[in-house]
């Protein structure tokens, strides 16, 4: 199989759906087969480069197009390397904002059926619109309603052959569309490369929360450190948080809640893909904010996943709009007032297991149907 993939940027380490692109080709070409990908809308170059890019040891060709690219360069810069390369299938791995900044790139599916004509067309959905929750604000519905125009727009004008999206969620909400996606787990973007510490005293260990990545707002996270304040005092243990990743805004506020409630954190900043498996890989659980109705979006809970820890999610309220589907995903235990202790307790049970390699054989047997 030869597949080229879109997708927004691909900066290493600054682009989720960018790194999580680049394990994926490569992953695939480990598998016997040619990929390579276009960065269309790449933020974080200033001209148009043909490089090679390494995902654990394997190369992969790759043209980055900066987003100031006028659109005539760039469709005919993307056509170009598409025609070189002669793939069988394009595969787009869609985010609204990473083609346009508002999260309104329309036209798009009319510009990517130009430069793929006569080829077959698989779509990722990563992300689809704002507003489809209960709790969003008007403002948000009217937006998302738009969005969904260039959803149906990027179907009728690709025709694609196969369709996948990671969540359950977003397959129902792709249904009330009338396009019908297949499920794709999310892979981590952080290969296990670290080593569990065995030498550890059990009798004085410390339990661990490990949260990593962006904290998102209206997480209970003043209830969630008071429980804990109260199972170190019951069970005569220590706890402590590790914050790694890029955090955002919100880390100050979960920062000051564990200085006022005097449980120990550490603050580790931006690390090597090596040093967060090392993190993660001996932490006891990790600690998420994205709401549980999302979560199988999460790159940095899957990464959590492959690293052996069960997840807590610790998140506002996030009710989808017109759906009845269960919250429930394997792997995931939600945080609800008063039943930290029950949770704690029941670590070992069900952790959910994903493989780069199992998840990038799913596609490619997907695709080969349409031989």
């Amino acid at each position: 199989m030869k597949i080229i993939f879109l997708c927004g940027s691909l900066e290493p380490g600054r682009d989720g759906v960018g790194d999580y692109t680049r394990r994926l080709g490569a992953e695939i070409i480990r598998q016997g087969n040619e990929a390579s990908i276009i960065a269309l809308n790449d933020l974080q170059c200033s001209e148009i480069l043909n490089e090679k890019q390494v995902s654990e040891g394997t190369s992969i060709d790759v043209l980055r197009i900066p987003n100031n690219t006028t659109i005539k360069i760039r469709l005919q810069k993307a056509q170009d390397f598409i025609n070189d390369f002669n793939p069988e299938w394009i595969s787009l791995q869609y985010v609204p904002f990473s083609f346009q900044e508002k999260g309104l790139p329309f036209g798009l599916g009319s510009q990517l059926s130009k430069i793929g004509k006569g080829r077959k067309w698989h779509i990722m959905f990563h992300e689809l619109w704002v507003g489809m929750d209960k709790e969003a604000p008007l403002k948000h519905f009217f937006w998302g309603k738009a969005q969904q125009m260039i959803v149906k727009e990027l179907n009728s004008k690709l025709c694609p052959q196969v369709i996948h999206t990671q969540s359950i969620m977003y397959q129902a909400q792709l249904n009330r569309l009338g396009l019908f996606p297949k499920h794709l787990p999310l892979f981590g973007n952080i290969p296990v490369v670290g080593i569990k510490n065995n030498e550890i005293d059990t009798n004085n260990k410390t339990l661990t929360f490990v949260v990593f990545g962006l904290i998102h707002h209206g997480a209970p996270i003043k209830q969630f450190v008071s429980e804990l304040v109260d199972y170190e005092k019951r069970n005569q243990v220590k706890t402590q948080l590790i914050f790694i990743g890029r955090c955002g805004t919100e880390l100050d506020n979960w920062v000051n809640v564990c200085k006022e409630a005097l449980i120990e954190f550490k603050v580790l900043g931006e690390q090597d893909p090596a040093t967060i498996s090392k993190v993660l890989i001996n932490a006891d659980w990790g600690i998420s904010s994205t709401p549980m109705f999302q979560i199988q979006k999460s790159g940095t809970v899957a990464a959590m996943f492959e690293h052996g820890l069960k997840v807590i999610c610790v998140a506002r309220s996030w009710t989808p709009s017109h759906l009845k589907i269960s919250s429930s995903i394997e792997g995931v235990v939600e945080y609800k007032e008063n039943k930290l202790e029950t949770i704690l307790k029941d670590r070992d049970a069900n952790q959910l297991k994903i493989f780069l390699k199992n998840i990038a054989n799913d596609l490619v047997n997907s695709v080969d149907q349409y031989k």
